[in-house]
């Protein structure tokens, strides 16, 4: 029987896009609201890593901050205030240029940049508790020119920590001065004209002492912007002009006085439930005290805690989820925070929590004794109504966590710890745009997972082929990017169009002749490889997982050749009766092939396969061939149904 193997290259289609959906990630927890979720798919597998690069650093505080990722490129600030830049479209990895945003050295940058237009904001603060050099830069995205700088202060140990807000041609930066342990002096937040950061729209320093802002992001919400403190207080002031709006201090307000906590988290808003989001904490002993708090906020009037007078109301809620510098996400419903062990002791403790956001109540947690604290604001990526959360654990040896939550429970679908001698402390969490996460680290590295499979091209000498099922998005669409390191002379890829044929393209010992047959491999499109010779080898594809696939069996009747090899690479369903019961006809034919004993085979009998144990299971990169008894058909698979 001549049978011919089909290549199904599973690769790109698209995605129905939201508010937050799979485009950039700009700014700290995304946009000026602090959303923290995205619709873009990214490696609920074991990941790979794509590519990494060198910021600089050898061992402490070489990256604290997010990377974030615009215009084709994602930024990272090391702890000396230079700015990275790095290709994520074109040739993704490629180092592009490095600039210096600050005049004197300093070991420790906690601000986290953010991007409009072409122009990258980076706030510096020479990263030193003895200097006091309080920078904002704005830099040309395309090469790393500086356009202007405005210094802020240069008074002894002001450091600008927070993240850096863009939003409506204004960015918002916050400043601190303080030891490891307290806040020293009234800390000032800025507001500077994006087009031009020297000029100062306003900046606003309380009448009251020890309030400086310390990772407190601001939330930028209609006419308003709302940002923490040190002492507990969640300040609203117009976003224009600076006038003072509405406080609501915690300690007083909700009951968390004993000790009071420092608010180092960004606020996150949400319009359909009214309410912002945040946690504040306190090193006391022990694990340390902290909180996650719900308050409500009406965006028609800035009013905090929603009983319309200055400094009143009351929080909607709070939980307790010990030690927190982490900026709450939420979801459908839902809160997801981080929670720790204090630092500066043992043992080293670290949760991420899911909370009810009616009430604040505890859903699941994920927590572990020893694998470290949860600092990072959690990313989460919302696919096909699943939902998966992305976060890092400040720790030596810390790593990167994906968990889904399935309701009442979570899975912990993989952990990734960076590679030696970079398995250092692991900060501030992840960033997430084209189903890449970005994420950085105190060695000063950063890194770019993706999801990662190896699919076996298998050696039959008498019949040379295979097909590989890849059910991942790739930038890698040509034949010479995604096999021709690894073909030999001779080898052929088959493209089978339903209207044309077969069309080939054969590689020559340096190059594949007229790949455009067959290229560019896209989704749903089988495709057979034939191997001259040689031995077996892998193709490793490194991509991310889609929504849904659906690709058409053929059925060649006129040559009888009514076969196609069918890539289940990610279906739930991993055994024929429930991947093809529905479908299958008298006499369907389902061939597995292996390695060192050929063909198996099982056959439908009109009501179920006979010998299905012979094929089954259908699992990622294996190659199955479906011999189609009658008219064509297609099938479908949903990749996240696993």
């Amino acid at each position: 029987m001549n049978r011919t193997r089909i290549i199904m290259v599973l690769v790109a289609i698209a995605l129905t896009m939201s508010v937050a959906s799979a485009t950039d990630w700009p700014q700290f927890q995304k946009d000026e609201t602090n959303v923290g979720w995205t619709t873009d798919s990214v490696p609920i597998y074991d990941p790979a890593i794509e590519w990494s690069g060198d910021v600089g650093g050898t061992g402490h505080a070489g990256m604290d901050v997010v990377p974030i990722v615009a215009g084709g490129k994602v930024f990272a600030l090391n702890s000396s205030g230079w700015l990275h830049a790095f290709n994520v479209t074109v040739n993704p990895g490629t180092f592009k240029w490095k600039s210096d945003c600050t005049p004197i050295t300093g070991g420790f940058e906690l601000s986290t940049p953010a991007y409009n237009s072409g122009i990258v904001y980076v706030a510096t603060s020479a990263g030193n508790l003895s200097q006091g050099f309080c920078r904002v830069t704005a830099l040309y995205a395309i090469n790393g020119t500086e356009r202007e700088h405005k210094t802020l202060k240069t008074n002894y140990g002001y450091q600008l920590n927070t993240p850096v807000t863009y939003a409506d041609g204004m960015i918002y930066v916050g400043d601190w001065n303080g030891s490891a342990t307290s806040t020293t002096g009234s800390g000032t937040y800025w507001c500077l004209n994006a087009s031009n950061v020297t000029q100062e729209l306003w900046s606003y320093t309380p009448n009251r002492v020890c309030t400086g802002y310390y990772w407190a992001g601001a939330a930028v919400v209609g006419d308003y912007i709302i940002f923490g403190d040190d002492t507990a207080n969640v300040t609203c002031l117009y976003k224009n002009n600076g006038t003072f709006v509405d406080y609501i201090n915690i300690a007083d307000r909700c009951g968390c006085s004993s000790p009071v906590e420092n608010i180092r988290s960004s606020i996150a808003w949400n319009e359909s439930t009214g309410r912002i989001y945040f946690t504040a904490s306190k090193p006391d002993t022990g694990y340390g005290t902290g909180h996650v708090y719900a308050v409500a906020f009406d965006d028609t009037n800035g009013d905090l805690g929603g009983d319309g007078a200055t400094g009143g109301g009351a929080c909607a809620w709070n939980n307790s989820i010990n030690f927190s510098r982490s900026t709450p996400v939420y979801y459908d419903g839902r809160i997801y925070v981080g929670g720790a062990h204090r630092m500066y002791s043992s043992p080293e403790s670290g949760k991420m929590c899911c909370l009810h956001e009616t009430n604040g109540t505890l859903i699941w947690q994920w927590w572990h004794s020893t694998k470290g604290r949860v600092q990072a604001s959690p990313a989460v990526s919302v696919v096909n109504g699943r939902k998966f959360i992305y976060f890092t654990t400040n720790v030596n040896n810390g790593s990167a966590y994906c968990l889904e939550d399935l309701g009442n429970i979570y899975n912990e679908r993989w952990e990734w710890n960076p590679p030696y001698p970079d398995n250092q402390y692991f900060l501030q969490g992840v960033s997430i745009s084209n189903g890449t996460i970005y994420c950085g680290t105190d060695y000063g590295r950063i890194y770019a997972l993706q999801g990662h499979f190896d699919i076996h091209i298998w050696k039959n000498n008498s019949d040379p082929k295979n097909l590989f099922a890849v059910p991942l998005k790739s930038a890698k669409t040509t034949l010479a990017e995604f096999v021709g390191g690894d073909a030999q002379v001779d080898d052929r890829v088959y493209k089978y169009d339903n209207s044309v044929g077969y069309k080939s393209s054969r590689y020559d010992g340096q190059k594949w002749v007229r790949p455009e047959r067959v290229e560019p491999i896209g989704p749903g499109i089988g495709y057979e490889y034939q191997r001259n010779g040689g031995e077996t080898f892998n193709i490793t594809n490194t991509g991310y997982l889609l929504k849904s696939v659906s690709t058409s069996i053929y059925g060649n009747l006129a040559t009888g050749d009514s076969k196609n090899l069918v890539g289940l690479a990610a279906l739930a369903d991993t055994n024929l009766s429930e991947a093809f019961n529905g479908d299958a006809q008298v006499n369907d034919m389902m061939y597995r092939y292996v390695n060192g004993v050929g063909y198996r085979s099982s056959r439908h009998d009109g009501q179920k396969w006979v010998r299905p144990e012979r094929v089954d299971p259908i699992e990622p990169g294996v190659g199955n061939e479906y011999l189609r008894g009658g008219q064509t058909f297609s099938w479908s698979y949903d990749p996240y149904n696993v």
